[in-house]
């Protein structure tokens, strides 16, 4: 199918949105929320919200976390917010990318930086126009096993320096199976009085600070392993429904990470229209001059040793070796067991 917004790629800054299309979103807001909430599958409830002045322009900075957080974010904030949206497979296939376009939408080719650098340009002319803007700063879902809010990119701080926005810190909740959700809006933020990175960093913190009070407050804690063997039924369920590859889970090593990222490919692959949002390149922005422990081995392994460096590096390397080893121990170790786990789950069934 094709929802003929394809144009909507390689338009400028003046074409995607005219000056009567911005103020008719706004005309209409309050029936569109009402349709939008209407809409969703669950019940939603807005647990904090602050008092913002009727007639001005916000950046509404959130973060992907299930199926429907876009639909239930926007029917419960107080004005239009066109959105930034940077899936290209879905603006040109999706039905409901029709939807949010009559609610706004701003596209941007993530991987375009001149695209880029224009999403920027249409988010001011929509500011500027007195309608509101809502991102989502990590660019997908949370695809990290254990960070709150992993570092954001810095699109929501640029356009608070470009525009002297304010920014609400946005959260929408919903645990695994449960039929509510749950939004808290902070209270605004003048990024504009810090520095790109560092207002980022203040963003991230606030917003992993209500989802914490969210999590603490609407579940239950357990403990590692129980999370570890709750996934891998998660998992063996799925691919026994869909009649899958069940070597590929015997094989997978029993490991927290390995399991939580094989389960947010099956979010992602269980709806249609998501290829260009799994790539972790466009998802994962690991913050300003931050070296990740993979790319730190990685740059390791491909040193070429020579007289002049092998002193330097002699433990380094010794290091590294020993983390080969052990990395291959455990997973072999690991392995075994949940061999074991799964001929046990087998008979079981």
């Amino acid at each position: 199918m094709y929802t003929g917004l394809k144009k909507l790629e390689n338009v400028t800054s003046r074409e995607f949105t005219s000056i009567r299309g911005m103020n008719n979103r706004k005309k209409i807001n309050k029936v569109w929320r009402f349709l939008l909430e209407n809409g969703t599958k669950r019940e939603i409830i807005l647990e904090q919200y602050p008092n913002l002045e009727p007639n001005k322009s916000y950046i509404f900075a959130a973060y992907h976390s299930f199926d429907e957080d876009v639909i239930s974010i926007l029917s419960k904030i107080d004005r239009n917010a066109y959105v930034l949206n940077g899936s290209t497979d879905q603006l040109e296939h999706n039905p409901a990318m029709i939807a949010l376009w009559l609610n706004g939408m701003i596209y941007v080719n993530r991987l375009d930086e001149e695209n880029r650098d224009m999403s920027i340009f249409k988010m001011e002319r929509v500011i500027h126009n007195g309608n509101s803007v809502m991102l989502f700063v990590g660019g997908g879902y949370n695809n990290t096993e254990n960070k709150l809010i992993p570092p954001p990119f810095n699109g929501a701080s640029i356009l608070s320096h470009n525009t002297n926005s304010l920014v609400l810190p946005t959260i929408s909740f919903n645990d695994f199976g449960s039929d509510k959700i749950y939004i808290k809006v902070g209270e605004p933020l003048p990024l504009f009085n810090y520095d790109i990175y560092e207002a980022s960093d203040i963003l991230r913190d606030e917003m992993a600070t209500i989802l914490y009070e969210m999590v603490s407050e609407h579940t239950e804690f357990i403990k590692r392993d129980e999370l570890t063997n709750q996934m891998f039924q998660v998992i063996y369920d799925e691919t026994m429904k869909k009649k899958g590859d069940l070597e590929r889970i015997i094989n997978l090593p029993k490991d927290p990470r390995v399991y939580w990222m094989e389960m947010r490919k099956m979010v992602y692959e269980c709806q249609k229209w998501y290829n260009d949002v799994w790539h972790e390149e466009l998802t994962e922005y690991e913050g300003h001059n931050v070296t990740s422990p993979t790319k730190m081995r990685e740059y390791i392994d491909n040193i070429n040793i020579n007289h002049n460096n092998v002193k330097i590096l002699a433990d380094v390397l010794v290091r590294r070796e020993e983390d080969k080893y052990f990395d291959m121990e455990n997973y072999m170790r690991n392995n075994i067991k949940l061999h074991k786990d799964f001929t046990r789950i087998l008979k079981k069934s």
